[in-house]
């Protein structure tokens, strides 16, 4: 009787080696792709961060022309005066600005001596303005130093809820100020009579003048995971502007 003969089957090695090709392949392209990814990101926040970044508002620029204090009356330790400051305003962007609740405000050190509100107003875009403020009948107290030939550094401020245009930059109104200091520097007079003064620049700053991103989740209505998502671009971007 005739034994049976076995042949060898290479059906199950023949499968095992191409599942681990398929394998292979499979992590391969799943490599690529996460490498193409990761590249597109590297490249693409810089672009869309400088994109973000050149939406932006640039600060409006805005210095002292000219001012004047008239001294309406002189005491021992008292000056009772007027004070005219002329401002002088740049909005460097292509969009108009408005300005409303604003207050002018004129200071001895941290001591406000006198303050007052101006009317709102629009500024169009690449246009200087001249802003004409009066502080009328406000009290300088004097010191020995300054009754003795020395002098008081005023501080003259600028406070504003600023807003930009909104096709490109759709922020709420936020508020900006406008600090001018080493102008206005009073010697003690020993009669009645009218001080005038130079120019000065500004130092501007302001809350409003930030990633627009964010502000944009905020103005309109849109899903949590939207608004998540474009916060988290907004902090990215934000760390990217830091680094740069």
């Amino acid at each position: 009787m005739s034994q049976p003969s076995y042949l060898p089957t290479t059906t199950t090695t023949t499968t095992t080696k191409s599942d681990a090709a398929k394998a292979r392949a499979h992590d391969c392209f799943v490599f690529l792709l996460f490498i193409t990814v990761a590249t597109i990101l590297i490249v693409s926040v810089p672009v869309v961060t400088r994109g973000i970044i050149s939406l932006q508002p640039q600060i409006p620029q805005f210095n002292v022309s000219s001012s004047s204090l008239t001294v309406l009356n002189v005491s021992s330790n008292t000056i009772t005066a007027n004070l005219n400051v002329t401002f002088s305003m740049k909005n460097p962007n292509s969009k108009a600005m408005s300005y409303d609740k604003i207050t002018a405000l004129v200071l001895d050190g941290d001591e406000s001596l006198s303050s007052i509100t101006l009317p709102p107003f629009q500024q169009p875009g690449k246009t200087q303005k001249t802003l004409l403020t009066v502080f009328p009948s406000f009290f300088l107290q004097v010191n020995d130093n300054y009754s003795s030939g020395g002098r008081v550094n005023l501080t003259i401020k600028l406070h504003a809820m600023a807003r930009y245009g909104r096709w490109t930059w759709p922020a709420n109104k936020d508020l900006m100020k406008a600090t001018c200091e080493e102008n206005v520097k009073v010697e003690f007079p020993s009669k009645v009579t009218t001080l005038v003064f130079g120019s000065s620049e500004c130092d501007v700053n302001g809350q409003w003048k930030r990633i627009g991103l964010s502000v944009f989740a905020d103005s309109i209505k849109i899903s949590p995971v939207i608004s998540l998502f474009y916060r988290l671009i907004s902090s990215i971007a934000s760390f990217y502007a830091f680094l740069i």
